[in-house]
């Protein structure tokens, strides 16, 4: 029932279709290719390697020496037998099993479910994560096997089975019949326990029914426990109250004793568990000794308290002896019996785990713990094997080092997240972090990262940067190293059921910081529009695939083309992955009927082609794929003229003209020798303009032609063509363009190896073929360009400040006539040119290329007063740049300028080129800022001077801009005169290293405080601390100054009484060579801030004079007030003045009014 589990998850997830009924759960996720933004991956296989398409062969593959592993998970040996890891030999092109003795215990496991290789050692780590145990109820576990390099396969790892988990479980329920419980309530707690029966019935649960009150009475024992919930229901129905005391402790001894027994069917193997329900505090007192006797039975303990006597401390004090701890899990109250119903399910989740029971109360742990699931290498010896269905499906990982299981288990936070779907190893300075994929994590997905020599460090967690539901976000993930220098420089988290309107499938990219923090970068991967592939099902950083020095990525989109399949290459950078990339292909291109290429890509890329150029292994339903690259060539282009000018004498005929095109091939990065290709070429003369001065033929001025060229010859074709006689026109010249078509032939010596083309190389390129100038009687012209440039005032670039910078030019022509006279400017990387402002005389025009690469230099090109720059004519103009602000330049950058004309000969006092550099320097945004959660006011009383108050002082640093380093002074008044201020006298601030103390200016102290009201450095002596910082973009840092500040140093003050403030400063320091502060203020002053607490001093108050006074005055008013109404006979006896009114009125009979 639950062989599948996630194994049909990682097979079929993304598939999301029927699935074919000739297949035992269907590989889902599959390969082939298609080039359609082709570079140098061949997609014409050279090695196929198939078995049978119905089986798994291919969802696993990695590249090994001269062989290929692959894994079938999905075939089926025998009953017990399923899985197969095969060598597929390169050179012989068939594929045998490897020889793994699986235990007999191992029964259908799934060998090759997951599959990774070390590449350090070239050792590989082979899993099954299936293997089915049978307990009380099935469990699932796994195991996974090491193959050297030699493919000599190691002992299972672990080298067992767990043991079953222990399901057998024992339930009494022990409910309060006391007097206190009316008959309707007892009747709603009889309800709730046939309920909780009705949720264990099924289980290999007993039950027995207790009720207290003055005495216990055992209704039902385990003995005598129904299997029939409607039995037990009618049982526990006919329960009678017996009213009385609450003896609750009475009643727990008495089942510890007579129930909890083998003799009345209690079992020895079963967790025992007893349920308490009350409705008050006991009546007899010796709780604790009672439940002293549960534990030492190992009985766990549930008190459920119901109404308000709980809400006093003692009766809930008894809910926590009476209950097992955790107390938070063990006692659980409600308002009155009705709200019983309301834990029902709590209860239960406490006691039992899904398909088990387990007697810590946790939910399942791990009865389907799948271990490997993904696996990889830590060490040359030590692996780590994720479990995705450990507790309750909430995942993680088990370290194992030299085959011993190691016994903390790193789990997961949340139920059913599947943390360990996906894992891969990072490293950082010289550390080594799981990172680990949870993709239902909250049905969002997670990504959490663990540093694996401390594996009780606290998880780092990563949410998809954008979230959305059933994305899967960390179904794969894959670590690159850019540069190859060991160190962790990207993560990739996949999302392969990412939905957009065009495409499916997202892979996020992250950078790994100094910090070992792994940040968004805001770089996003994604597959062609239009397709809907699962973009992202695999992913790996095989090798450097186009010979640029830094790694590439591969990823696998299986289900693009109705499941044929597509892979994508992105070529890696200097610190980045390029967003957009630069190959795919579609498994349609690669092999007729393939299915889901792309399923699984070799982490490792071998020269198993013996060229000195890797090759990738991809696999697919049924089939492997060795697709090698291709040598990259450059080529370059010439083209000359004869004659090389267009004479421009006086005649009415068409001029002759031969145009002659040479190529030649040369490697880039590689030395294969023998290569060839064809060269596809198309001429256009005069092809700027409409009405063309220059054909092959008439009314024709194309030409199409190929040749075949080889590795280093330069080969060359010669075209004659005829040019009309147009005089007005001799100063424009032609610009005949040339436009090709690279096509790699294959050499038959090099096993049908073909190259291509480097990208960048221009495939069509402008020949102009000038007009002959008419320079006098010498028919010579000598022009006298002079030419400088500045940078109009501006001595440094101010990166993240300056948003443009200006290059004013100057250009004068000092000899005679200068024909098409152009300036040359090149500029750097992170410049983008905007515009050319000309205010005074001399028309210019300019177009211009920005570099894309760093290193490399953009390029303006501006025409001077074209045709002709007259002698002593002169042009100035501005060339306008902006900057880039989170590029980075050197500490100075380069600008050269050239300037040439048409002319032949230039005279000897030519300026023609000129070389000038500017410093740069970077913004920088930093703010210091107390921090709002610093202490702001403390205060004391005059006289007393022992006494202290805690003090928090908190410097709060941000930075806006781009990353930088820099140091932040801190000063704390620490001394006044003779006396600290502080009771910790060696005050420390942590991440900063104390300097020496700074003595105050000001002697003395007294008058200036008293004046000012400021305690600070001018007047105390200061500890200084000097922080160094590297903060990132829009990254802060706290600064805490903590301690108790003593009153003792007050009194010198002369202050009896008054307010002022303590006040600690920070100041900042920086490489002023490098970097310039920047604040919204005018003055862009460095900036300081002052972190102060307000000290308040007053005297204590003596009231016992006033007291004493008040009395006395007091007694002396009442006293008067007491005589007056003496004197006025308000004392008098109003019974007396009755009697005396009545014997004066005998006629008005007795007074019954009164006495009667």
């Amino acid at each position: 029932m639950y062989q599948s589990l996630l194994f049909t998850l990682h097979l079929c997830l993304y598939l999301g279709a029927e699935m074919d009924q000739n297949f035992w759960l269907p590989l889902c996720l599959f390969y082939v290719f298609h080039s359609l933004t082709a570079f140098n991956i061949d997609p014409a296989t050279w090695k196929t390697f198939t078995n049978n398409e119905n089986t798994g062969f291919g969802y696993k593959v990695i590249q090994k020496g001269a062989s290929l592993l692959v894994s079938d998970p999905l075939i089926q040996h025998s009953q017990t037998q399923r899985g197969q890891i095969y060598d597929c030999s390169v050179t012989r092109g068939n594929c045998v099993p490897l020889a793994i003795t699986v235990p007999a215990e191992a029964v259908n496991m799934s060998l090759g479910l997951s599959m990774s290789l070390d590449p350090q050692s070239s050792r590989t780590v082979v899993c099954g994560p299936t293997i089915p145990k049978n307990c009380d109820v099935t469990t699932y576990n796994g195991m996974c096997f090491k193959i050297s390099s030699d493919n000599v396969v190691s002992r299972s790892v672990p080298r067992t089975l767990r043991e079953c988990p222990k399901s057998q479980i024992d339930i009494a329920f022990l409910m309060d019949g006391s007097g206190s419980v009316n008959y309707e309530d007892f009747k709603k707690m009889k309800a709730f326990v046939i309920e909780m029966i009705k949720s264990f019935i099924d289980h290999d649960a007993q039950f027995a029914i207790a009720q207290f009150s003055t005495n216990c009475y055992i209704h039902y024992k385990f003995k005598q426990s129904f299997k029939n919930a409607k039995l037990w229901e009618d049982a526990v129905t006919q329960i009678s109250q017996k009213k009385g005391w609450t003896n609750t402790a009475k009643a727990i001894e008495q089942l510890v004793r007579e129930l909890f027994i083998s003799e009345e069917g209690a079992r020895p193997s079963a967790s025992k568990i007893l349920v308490v329900i009350t409705d008050g505090e006991s009546t007899d007192h010796f709780l604790s000794e009672a439940v002293k006797k549960a534990q030492a039975k190992n009985i766990t303990r549930y008190a459920i308290g119901v109404g308000n006597a709980f809400d006093i401390d003692k009766a809930t004090s008894e809910l926590a002896i009476i209950a097992s701890l955790p107390t938070s899990k063990h006692v659980l109250k409600v308002t009155d019996f009705d709200a019983l119903e309301s834990i029902r399910e709590q209860l239960k989740e406490n006691i039992i785990a899904i398909e088990g029971t387990q007697t810590s109360g946790d939910s399942s742990r791990m009865e389907f713990s799948q271990d490997g699931f993904s696996a990889a290498f830590t060490s040359n010896t030590d692996i780590i094997m994720t479990a995705v269905g450990a507790f309750q499906w909430k995942g993680g990982y088990q370290l194992y080092k030299q085959n011993e299981r190691l016994n903390v288990f790193q789990a997961g936070s949340e139920h059913d997240s599947y943390l360990g779907y996906s894992l891969a190893i990072a490293t950082m300075f010289g550390a080594k972090y799981a990172v680990m994929g949870a993709p239902r994590y909250k049905h969002k997905g997670k990504i959490t990262v663990s540093r694996i020599d401390n594996i009780r460090s606290n998880l780092k967690e990563l949410d998809p940067p954008k979230p959305q539901i059933g994305s899967y976000f960390g179904a794969e993930v894959c670590v690159v190293d850019l540069n190859s220098d060991s160190r962790t420089d990207l993560l990739l988290v996949s999302a392969p059921t990412y939905m957009e309107p065009d495409r499916e499938g997202k892979v996020f990219v992250y950078t790994f910081t100094r910090w070992s923090h792994f940040v968004f970068s805001g770089m996003v991967l994604v597959g062609m529009a239009g397709q809907r592939g699962r973009f992202g099902s695999s992913l790996a950083s095989p090798a450097d695939l186009n010979n640029d020095g830094y790694m590439d990525v591969l990823i696998g989109a299986p289900l693009e083309a109705d499941g044929q399949g597509s892979i994508y290459i992105f070529n890696g950078g200097e610190d980045q992955i390029n967003s957009a990339y630069s190959q795919r292909i579609a498994g349609s291109s690669v092999r007729p009927g393939l299915r889901f290429f792309g399923i699984s890509l070799s982490q490792s890329s071998l020269d198993q082609t013996q060229d000195s150029l890797p090759d990738i292994a991809v696999g697919s339903m049924g089939a492997v794929l060795l697709l090698r690259s291709r040598p990259i060539m450059h080529l370059e282009t010439r083209v000359t003229y004869n004659p090389s000018k267009i004479p421009t004498g006086e005649t009415d005929q068409s001029l002759k003209n031969t145009m002659k095109v040479c190529f030649t091939m040369r490697p880039y990065r590689h030395s294969i020798r023998g290569l060839t290709a064809n060269i596809n070429y198309t001429i256009t003369l005069d092809a700027k303009r409409q009405k063309y001065r220059a054909y092959f033929s008439p009314k024709n001025h194309f030409h199409n032609n190929d040749m075949k060229i080889r590795f280093y010859d330069e080969t060359c074709k010669s075209h004659p063509f005829l040019i009309d006689a147009f005089s007005e026109d001799a100063l424009i010249p032609l610009s005949n363009q040339l436009t090709f078509t690279f096509e790699g032939l294959p050499s038959a010596n090099l096993k049908n190896i073909r190259p291509i083309l480097l990208p960048g190389i221009k495939t069509t390129t402008d020949h102009n073929l000038d007009f002959e100038i008419n320079c006098g009687h010498d028919e010579i012209c000598v022009d006298d360009l002079r030419m400088d440039f500045s940078f109009s005032g501006s001595t440094n670039i101010e990166v993240g400040i300056m948003q443009e910078i200006d290059v004013a030019v100057f250009v004068e022509n000092r000899g005679e006539n200068s024909y098409n006279t152009f300036f040359t400017l090149n500029y750097p990387f992170g410049l983008s040119y905007r515009r050319i402002t000309s205010k005074q005389q001399g028309r210019v025009e300019c177009v211009s290329l920005d570099s894309e690469q760093k290193g490399t230099f953009g390029e303006t090109t501006c025409s001077i007063s074209k045709p002709i720059l007259k002698g002593n004519a002169q042009a100035v103009f501005h060339i306008t740049y902006s900057i880039d602000k989170e590029s980075t330049f050197d500490q100075k950058v380069r600008f050269t300028a050239r300037i040439n004309s048409g002319n032949d000969q230039h005279s000897q006092t030519s300026e023609l080129s000129k070389e000038k550099s500017i410093g740069v320097k970077y913004a920088m945004y930093i703010a210091l800022i107390r921090h709002e959660d610093s202490t702001l006011h403390i205060n004391f009383t005059a006289q007393k001077n022992d006494t202290g108050k805690p003090v928090k002082q908190i410097l709060k640093v941000e930075n806006d801009f781009r990353e930088l380093s820099f140091k932040v002074f801190i000063r704390v008044p620490v001394m006044l005169g003779e006396k600290s201020i502080w009771t910790n006298k060696n005050i420390q601030i942590p991440g900063c290293v104390k300097q020496r103390d700074k003595r105050p200016v000001v002697t003395d102290f007294v008058e200036v405080i008293k004046k000012d009201r400021v305690v600070n450095c001018s007047v105390a002596v200061c500890a200084e601390f000097s922080c160094n910082v590297t903060l990132i973009k829009n990254e802060r840092m706290l600064y805490n100054i903590t301690g108790n500040v003593s009153s003792g140093w007050i009194e010198q003050t002369g202050l009896g009484a008054g307010v002022f403030q303590l006040v600690s400063s920070a100041s900042l320091d920086y490489n002023q060579s490098k970097y310039v502060f920047f604040s919204s203020d005018s003055q862009q002053t460095v900036p300081s801030v002052q972190i102060n607490t307000q000290v308040e001093v007053y005297e204590e108050v003596n009231l016992t004079k006033e007291i004493a006074g008040g009395i006395i005055g007091g007694l002396l008013l009442l006293a008067l007030i007491t005589a007056a109404l003496y004197k006025s006979g308000f004392f008098k006896s109003h019974y007396k003045q009755l009697l005396e009114n009545a014997e004066e009125s005998p006629e008005e009979g007795p007074t019954t009014k009164y006495f009667n």
